[in-house]
């Protein structure tokens, strides 16, 4: 009995530092490296493994279903039969999501909250363990672990274009020095690793081949000027244009910032921000947290390594606690709020509770923000207006 007392273990905590949107279990270790799906019965969930050399060793077997027995009403185990590398360490709180290694060959899923004294290898976290206990019920359970396959596709399929400018088009989930560019008509455009120049009025289609399948995106040349082109037809040679499809034709995302309008001037509290690569104009509140926040940014720069978290929201931490003001409210697609004083949230859906107002993306549909901030862990840079 004893022996079955020590296999408390376990495998995965959500390695992005977000537990605070929605939980107050907050974390502040780096952003998890790969997403594992994990299906209990009829019920799905999502988490976020690190990246360790106990998690490489355990990935390489999925996917696998594991039969797991209940041990104390707060866990479920299972022994393998090969070792795993092992780096244990005190966790004194254990969190419901919790998936860990213990000893170098039991994995236990952590379905309800308790302090303990073992010592465990943290393998990652389910980002939303809502429901979980639920799913787990009683006695033995069949969990499944695997690793979602990448979804390749361009971040268009349609686009217009002003005679004379240009686009980044990009195969997501593809290695860009194996794609090959094609267009079909090269006296309307020309294509050049997934860089489209505008060139004549027209129609034609861009190809991207990779391994051996073609991914197609239509493209529409016209002859508007920047003075007659409408908001959402671009035709300002000196910027990327904006599209003219309905948001559901642009499931991708776009390499340069899409913007409809100029950013806010906020005096001495603005700042640039990029999502990955991608220049977002932000309206920044005047409050004491961003004049902090501004303070950290110096000349230089702020990099906030971000994780998805709850289907709505990306969440990073700031590596130190700046003043908080924080108020329940309800947040919206755009919003940048600051959670428990050191973590900033950009949100692409919405979420009530307690934050202070750090700013809003400005001049992005709501599908252009999911775009850019749903479909994967990100990064955010923040930096001094010149």
């Amino acid at each position: 009995m004893r022996k079955i007392r020590i296999c408390f273990c376990m495998l995965l905590t959500l390695i992005m530092g977000l537990e605070g949107i929605g939980f107050p279990y907050i974390s502040v270790e780096a952003a998890a490296t790969t997403v594992v799906q994990i299906k209990i019965g009829d019920t799905n969930f999502q988490a976020s493994f690190k990246d360790n050399k106990t998690t490489k060793a355990l990935l390489k077997k999925f996917p696998v279903t594991y039969t797991m027995p209940e041990l104390n009403g707060n866990e479920k185990y299972k022994y393998l039969s090969y070792e795993l590398p092992k780096n244990a360490k005190q966790v004194k709180t254990i969190h419901a999501g919790d998936i860990m290694l213990y000893g170098t060959d039991c994995i236990v899923l952590f379905y309800k909250d308790f302090k303990t004294s073992y010592s465990y290898t943290r393998l990652g976290r389910i980002t939303d363990p809502s429901g979980l206990e639920k799913a787990v019920t009683k006695g033995k359970i069949k969990v499944q672990f695997s690793i979602p396959k990448k979804k390749i596709r361009l971040n268009k399929k349609k686009i217009t274009l002003t005679k004379g400018s240009s686009f980044q088009l990009k195969l997501i989930g593809g290695k860009a020095k194996k794609v090959k560019w094609s267009v079909q008509n090269k006296k309307i455009a020309t294509v050049k690793n997934g860089r489209i120049k505008a060139k004549k009025k027209g129609k034609t289609r861009i190809v991207a081949t990779y391994r051996k399948k073609k991914y197609v995106c239509k493209l529409t040349v016209t002859e508007k000027s920047a003075a007659t082109a409408k908001p959402k037809e671009t035709a300002d040679a000196t910027k990327e244009p904006v599209q003219t499809e309905e948001p559901k034709e642009t499931p991708g995302i776009t390499e340069e910032p899409v913007q409809t309008e100029e950013p806010q001037e906020e005096g001495e509290y603005m700042m640039k921000m990029k999502i990955d690569d991608v220049e977002v104009s932000v309206a920044w509140e005047d409050n004491e947290s961003v004049r902090e926040l501004k303070k950290i940014a110096g000349n230089g720069e702020i990099k906030i390594s971000m994780s998805m978290y709850g289907g709505f929201e990306q969440v990073g931490s700031l590596g130190t606690n700046i003043s908080r003001q924080d108020v329940q409210m309800r947040t919206e697609p755009g919003d940048i709020v600051l959670y428990s004083g050191n973590q900033m949230v950009v949100f692409y859906g919405s979420n009530t509770w307690a934050y202070t107002r750090l700013g809003k993306i400005q001049g992005l549909t709501n599908e252009e923000l999911k775009n850019l901030l749903g479909t994967g862990n990100v990064t955010i840079t923040i930096f001094a207006h010149s």
